[in-house]
């Protein structure tokens, strides 16, 4: 028998258990905080409406590319747990790019890193008659135009450690065979035909998940130089003109949409929405 063979099977199994077992990488970020206790604003921030005057200190506001911190939705709490905690940093548009961080730290300290997994996700009310995929589960995954980091994540998936082939559920290239989108990157333009062509060719029922701040509201690329005819708005977005009316509604608005914020989501994160998918969960 080869060696390699002899050692492979010294090495024994090293998936990971999960579902059946939380057995997380510690290393991962998976969302950045805020402590209201420690932030200089916690007095405040109350009965603010909107407006920004008053604020001790908004150098973390100021710094973040993609708008995603609003200190007047802080709200009391430790750790910044409270009604509208969360909400003070935005994960759909937070890039995780550490500014916010940097600008804290010698201040006050009250925004961090945190590698809490939040696997509390809400999908979108569903626009038809969703199954449960008991037995298997195929996806087909479209880049809109991204960096290439959330591709890394959902290829991780294949490897051994994840294996998320031992879960029925396989990445297939066809989508006449696909049962939920894998949307990444920023929808832009060039990218809308091919788009729609491949979701007009998943069968329905069928699902459309977001994944990263790009797909969801076109993260540093949102309101861009390259923005054309409200692309490059993330798939969530649409235009409301001052009378309140959709401009460039969602191109979205009739489907079953899951939005993973993040950038990028972990690995496990991906897998925990492709499971409440096949396991029906999100009805």
């Amino acid at each position: 028998m080869a060696f390699w063979t002899y050692s492979g099977l010294k090495f024994g199994i090293k998936s990971v258990k999960f579902p059946k077992e939380n057995d997380f990488y510690d290393g991962f970020i998976s969302s950045i905080k805020i402590n209201g206790q420690k932030c200089l604003n916690q007095d405040k921030t109350a009965g603010l409406s909107g407006k920004s005057d008053g604020l001790q200190c908004r150098k973390c506001e100021l710094v973040c590319p993609t708008k995603a911190v609003n200190l007047n939705n802080l709200a009391d709490g430790e750790n910044g747990k409270g009604g509208q905690a969360l909400k003070a940093i935005d994960a759909n548009r937070c890039i995780f790019c550490g500014l916010c961080i940097d600008a804290c730290s010698d201040i006050a300290g009250a925004i961090y890193y945190s590698n809490d997994f939040d696997f509390d996700i809400a999908p979108s009310p569903c626009a038809g008659k969703i199954k449960a995929f008991k037995k298997s589960l195929f996806v087909k995954h479209i880049d809109t135009g991204s960096c290439g980091a959330c591709e890394s994540e959902i290829n991780a998936l294949n490897n051994p450690y994840y294996n998320m082939h031992r879960l029925g559920i396989f990445i297939t290239p066809s989508p006449r065979f696909a049962d939920v989108l894998l949307v990444t990157g920023t929808f832009t333009k060039k990218m809308s035909d091919i788009f729609f062509n491949v979701l007009d060719n998943i069968p329905k029922p069928r699902y459309v998940v977001l994944i990263g701040s790009c797909s969801l509201t076109g993260g540093v690329f949102e309101r861009s130089e390259a923005d054309e005819d409200g692309f490059n708005t993330g798939l969530l977005n649409s235009t409301e003109t001052k009378e309140g009316t959709d401009l460039n509604p969602s191109p979205l608005l009739n489907e079953n949409v899951i939005a993973l914020p993040h950038c990028p989501p972990n690995p496990f994160e991906i897998l925990n929405v492709l499971l409440l998918i096949k396991k029906g969960d999100f009805k």
